[in-house]
């Protein structure tokens, strides 16, 4: 049902998108049962086949929290979980070396700047199951949604996070 709504409100299969830009889907349910959290999301994406470098337009996601005690703030929690994905996607990298990590501040661990935030479109679907997380679940729909977009837009698939430009590039010269 998440899908549905999700592919439903963004218009995915009957919205004209421009050349370079494609739509990318994902899904995903909590693995506990105890926690039975669905969620689906929809990246819209444009890509300059040139540079390789691409932007999210615009993130729509769905979830089934099952009852929504607070639905605004379930709201937020789902804006700031999907904000988080789209920063790892595009941005974010942690490195080790010698068991410890290489990025000591933010000058080395960039997430996006608020020019990168794409617009994020949220539905909360009510369900009849007990009340669920939703702080992370929509970070997990991100980046398989950016990458099906990126390889919808341009036909190159990238599958390692961040996605960079140079790993986008690469793979349209393989496509």
């Amino acid at each position: 049902n998440c899908l549905r709504v999700a592919a439903g409100k963004a218009g995915y299969g009957t919205k004209r998108l421009p050349p370079n830009t494609g739509f990318g889907i994902a899904v995903t349910a909590a693995e506990e049962r105890q926690s039975p959290t669905w969620a689906a999301g929809i990246a819209e994406v444009t890509v300059d086949p040139k540079t390789g470098r691409y932007a999210i337009n615009r993130l729509t996601i769905a979830m089934d929290p099952g009852i929504a005690v607070n639905p605004r703030n379930i709201e937020a929690q789902i804006r700031g979980s999907a904000l988080w994905g789209a920063s790892q996607i595009m941005s974010e990298r942690l490195t080790l070396k010698n068991g410890a990590f290489e990025q000591t501040n933010y000058h080395e661990y960039v997430p996006i700047r608020l020019a990168q935030v794409p617009e994020i479109d949220v539905t909360i679907i009510e369900s009849n199951h007990h009340p669920a997380g939703v702080g992370e679940p929509a970070s997990t729909v991100v980046a398989p949604a950016v990458a099906n977009a990126i390889a919808s837009a341009v036909g190159a698939r990238v599958r390692h996070m961040p996605i960079s430009a140079e790993a986008v590039l690469k793979a349209i010269k393989k496509a």
